[in-house]
Order: structure tokens, then C-alpha cells, then sequence
């Protein structure tokens, strides 16, 4: 059992004979010389330069919503399986090169050891449960200390570097590090991300829950002085993992590479006003961005009251979408060209209106129920592996 999500440790590993073919058959199907051009075309698009193509990443997996699609022929764990088994969890991140070396689309390789949305909310006490064991199960938070315990840990001090969670993401890096070793190109190539850290509002809801909107009206005292802290521990999580990957100013994650080192996730922001967001969210969004080198932004929810606020931030060089189909296109395409932010759109496009789109301040994530729709969607685009 482990102090945070009490999951038990059922001994069942990743075969390593299984695990050996299985990674040889992915280092033989790694093309260099394409993956030398994906990167190359992320960092152009990333930029907001004109780029030859617009970058298309193809996935079965939609990350954002915790959902598979069929089976794609790759072996994939469901998160109790993985907890204690670092080889299962590198096998599921390790989906999207698979897809990407079959698909030829424009992925790059990344892999992020999975601990759940209760990496930071664990420093302050909070734990969670994992209760199902399909593939798509993931943990929640079952317990929050109440307000006082948490105001007296932070007076106390919160020593993030010996915590569970900044120990256990270090064990799975080491891990996979080993295991990786004997594959040049898959060492090559893979860039490790790091951890779901959220972002300084979701955090708060994470350790207030509901009345996190009512501490905006009736304890605003609470909300900046947590809302600081939070800011502060995020920063100092993203550096100080950041300087142990070896990475200082570009950061990895879902397949993305790009400048700035924090993916920002402010999926409450969209449930408040304009005004409670410039007040209480912003200024915190603004400083996360400048304390670690920039990065990119994400939501799930409409936003269209904060989008422009957002794209604004310097060193914002993405803003991901996790219900495009709430977006209006027109709006956020023409603040991504006032703003120079790239749209992250995690939907497939048709390709007859993908064809007509500049090759420019856009990726474009295809969500496909197969491999052989993937297939058909890129013969489609003209690009066939």
C-alpha cells in the first residue's frame, strides 16, 4: 500500500521477455530522419513561423478525456496495474510513438510518469482512491484536510523534494532510463515530461472543492494567499523537475514539444466571470508563466470570456482546447494571429477544410477510433507512411 492513493501491489510485472519484443520492434520502426523533421516542424509551429505543413498528430487515445478507443495492437495497462509497475506505465505512454511510427503523422515522443492530479495536493495532505480497474479508470481525490490543517502546513513550511510523490517520479525516470537504455533511437527520441502539476485555480478547487467559488465572494483573503503559495510550490515542482530531466527551456508533454518549460491546466477559470478570473486567477497565471520560462496553456470547458486573457500572457505559446467543439473558431483563430499562440486543437478536422488552413499557429490532434481510420485520414492528407 502507498501513503497516497493506498493502492495495493498485486507483484504483477510487464514480462521482460515480452517487454524486450516489444520495444525492439518499436527502436526498428523509429525513421531518424522523420523524427528529426517532426521536431523541427513542432519548434517552426511553436515559434508561429510558417511552417511546411500543419503539424497532424493521430491518436486512438484521447489523453484530455481519459478515453480508449480500440484495441490498436500495443499493450496497455489500466492505472491500478501500472501504479506499482513502471514497465506498464512506459508501455502506456509509449502508445503514441507506436501509432506515430505507423502512421507517419507528426508526434513527438514523449512519455510522462502517470501519478494523477494529486501530485501537489498531496503536499498538502490530500489522498485519493482509485476504485475501478478498467483501462480508463483514473484516480480521484477522497480526502482533503479541513481549511485550518492546511493554513498550518503551510505556516510550517511544505517540503516538496522529500515528498512521496517527488520520490516516486524520480524512481519511474531512473526506471525507464534503465529500460530504454538498450535502444539508441528510442533513447534518442523520447523526452520525458513532467508530472500532471495542474495549474495554481485547479489546484485550489482540488483542496476547497465547491467552495472554492464561494471563497471568491466571501473570503477573497484566502483565495490570494493560497492562490500565492500554490503558484509558488507549482514553480518550484516545474523547476527543480525540470533541472533533473536536464531540461531548461523546453518542455514535453501529450506529444508536444515546445519553448517554455509548464503546461498550465485551468479548467475552473472557465466556471468564473471575466472579472473574478482578471482578479483572483490571472496575476497568478501571468507569474507561473514568467517563473518558469513560459509554456503552454490548457482548458477544458467553453472560456471564450478568458481566451483572449490567456493568449495574452507572455510566454504563452499554446492553448489547448479540452472541448473544442465548445470553441468558436473564428474568435480563438483570430486571437491566436493577434497573440501569435498556437491553437492546440485536439479534434480531427476534415481534410478537405484541413487543406485549405495556413500552415500556421496551428496543431491539429485527430482523434481516431482506429489505427486503419488513422491510416485513411493521413492517405487522405497525402501523407501515407
Amino acid at each position: 500500500m502507498d501513503p497516497i492513493l493506498n493502492i495495493c501491489d498485486s507483484g504483477i510485472r510487464v514480462d521482460p521477455a515480452e517487454l524486450e519484443k516489444t520495444l525492439t520492434l518499436l527502436e526498428e520502426a523509429i525513421d531518424p530522419d522523420h523524427r528529426e523533421e517532426v521536431e523541427v516542424l513542432q519548434n517552426d509551429t511553436f515559434l508561429f513561423a510558417e511552417a511546411g505543413r500543419i503539424p497532424v498528430l493521430v491518436s486512438t487515445r484521447n489523453d484530455v478525456a481519459h478515453q480508449s478507443c480500440k484495441e490498436s495492437g500495443w499493450p496497455v495497462f489500466p492505472f491500478q496495474r501500472m501504479w506499482h509497475d513502471p514497465a506498464a506505465m512506459l508501455l502506456n505512454e509509449l502508445l503514441s510513438a507506436y501509432e506515430s511510427v505507423i502512421l507517419k503523422d507528426d508526434k513527438v515522443f514523449t512519455a510522462r510518469p502517470n501519478l494523477s492530479q494529486l501530485f501537489i495536493p498531496s503536499f498538502f495532505g490530500a489522498t485519493g482512491i482509485c476504485s475501478g480497474s478498467s483501462l480508463d479508470d483514473m484516480p480521484f481525490i477522497n480526502h482533503v484536510p479541513p481549511r485550518d490543517e492546511i493554513e498550518k502546513r503551510i505556516e510550517q513550511g511544505i517540503d516538496i523534494e522529500s515528498s512521496f510523490m517527488m520520490e516516486k517520479y524520480r524512481a519511474i525516470i531512473e526506471k525507464w532510463k534503465e529500460i530504454i537504455a538498450p535502444y539508441p533511437r528510442l533513447s534518442r527520441w523520447l523526452h520525458f515530461a513532467l508530472p500532471d502539476l495542474q495549474g495554481p485555480f485547479n489546484l485550489y478547487f482540488l483542496l476547497r472543492g465547491s467552495d472554492a467559488y464561494i471563497d471568491l465572494i466571501d473570503h477573497p483573503d484566502l483565495v490570494d494567499r493560497l492562490m500565492k503559495i500554490l503558484t509558488e510550490i507549482i514553480a518550484q515542482t516545474v523547476n527543480s523537475l525540470s533541472a533533473y530531466l536536464g531540461e531548461t527551456e523546453k518542455g514535453y508533454c501529450w506529444n508536444y514539444g515546445y519553448p517554455g518549460l509548464f503546461r498550465n491546466i485551468d479548467d475552473n477559470a472557465t466556471l468564473i466571470s471575466r472579472e473574478q478570473y482578471l482578479r483572483f486567477v490571472h496575476p497568478w497565471n501571468v507569474q507561473l508563466m514568467a517563473s518558469c520560462g513560459g509554456g503552454i496553456h490548457h482548458y477544458c470547458g467553453d472560456g471564450r470570456q478568458i481566451a483572449g486573457d490567456i493568449m495574452s500572457i507572455p510566454g504563452v505559446r499554446g492553448l489547448n482546447f479540452g472541448n473544442p467543439e465548445k470553441q468558436d473558431w473564428d474568435l480563438v483563430t483570430r486571437l491566436s494571429r493577434e497573440t501569435n499562440t498556437v491553437l492546440l486543437w485536439d479534434r480531427l478536422i476534415p481534410s478537405a477544410d484541413l487543406k485549405k488552413l495556413p500552415a500556421q499557429g496551428l496543431i491539429v490532434k485527430a482523434i481516431v477510433p482506429d489505427i486503419e481510420t488513422g491510416r485513411s485520414y493521413m492517405k487522405d492528407l497525402g501523407r501515407t507512411a
